[in-house]
């Protein structure tokens, strides 16, 4: 209530105002003073006129933008973007993907959807050259004798990269016959280290006789069961012993030796899970 009447009282206090500065001043000054006065005067549109006119006009907007929400704009903004993508079924992803012009990744796997122009260029397939002792047909002198010389070079490549690969690949069977022929032999012995009465040792008996398992180049010492019952020595052999056998450490060595390093650091292994979820002896 009081804004409006406030509003209403500036046009007339500055009224006032400028009719006692008026009055104040000699005639020849008052003419001036009056056009200056009807230049700063905002409240009123003239003399004549008692009605006063409001000091900012503001352009509102259309009435169509204002009824529409930020959602709604954008929901028309992304119509419009789905109406201009180009769109093509990706096969492997089983969706429909948009694809950029210019592009022709998705070309062997996408096919152009119902309604919608594909612009992805054709694709081609691209042909290898083969190089041979005809390449050298009509050729100079020099050039054939360069022809013939990447020729040998590339056969003698090729027979030494399949060379490599049967020695590698017998190598392989070799590794896996001799494995199978160690698991035979060292599985009972093994088993016989790693359990008992069909059970599995825990951690501390595997430690105090880790030394009837290794082989003598391991250097291993004997540890007395007495030590191993502070659970920090305990924890301390067990590094130590994981460090002998761990297939990263034995990778070099023959069959034999890998294979029982492999069932030796599975079995510590195990019994120090067990040991951590309070299976203690």
């Amino acid at each position: 209530m009081l804004v409006p009447l406030v509003l209403e009282l500036i046009p007339v206090l500055r009224r006032l105002r400028s009719h006692q500065n008026y009055r104040k001043k000699p005639p020849s000054a008052r003419a001036s003073s009056s056009e200056q006065s009807l230049l700063m005067d905002f409240g009123t549109s003239g003399p004549s006129s008692g009605s006063s006119r409001p000091l900012h006009v503001s352009q509102s907007a259309p009435a169509s933008l204002l009824k529409k929400t930020r959602a709604e704009m954008l929901q028309e903004e992304y119509a419009k973007k789905q109406q201009k993508q180009n769109k093509v079924w990706d096969k492997i992803d089983q969706r429909w993907v948009v694809v950029d012009e210019g592009k022709n990744n998705l070309a062997a796997n996408a096919s152009v959807r119902p309604g919608v122009a594909s612009s992805l260029p054709p694709k081609t397939k691209i042909k290898g050259v083969k190089l041979d002792a005809s390449n050298a047909v009509g050729k100079s002198a020099g050039v054939q004798k360069a022809v013939y010389a990447r020729v040998k070079e590339m056969e003698d490549n090729q027979n030494k990269a399949k060379a490599e690969l049967r020695e590698r690949e017998d190598k392989k069977k070799n590794d896996e016959a001799a494995e199978d022929e160690v698991r035979k032999r060292l599985e009972p012995k093994c088993k016989a280290w790693s359990e008992e009465h069909g059970k599995k040792k825990q951690l501390r008996a595997l430690l105090a006789s880790l030394h009837m398992i290794l082989w003598a180049e391991a250097n291993w010492k004997q540890v007395n069961l007495g030590d191993l019952l502070d659970d920090k020595k305990m924890r301390r052999c067990y590094l130590r012993a994981t460090l002998k056998v761990h297939p990263d450490k034995t990778k070099d060595l023959d069959a034999e030796k890998r294979f029982i390093a492999k069932r030796v650091f599975d079995a510590l292994s195990q019994a120090m899970t067990a040991f951590e979820d309070g299976n203690r002896g």
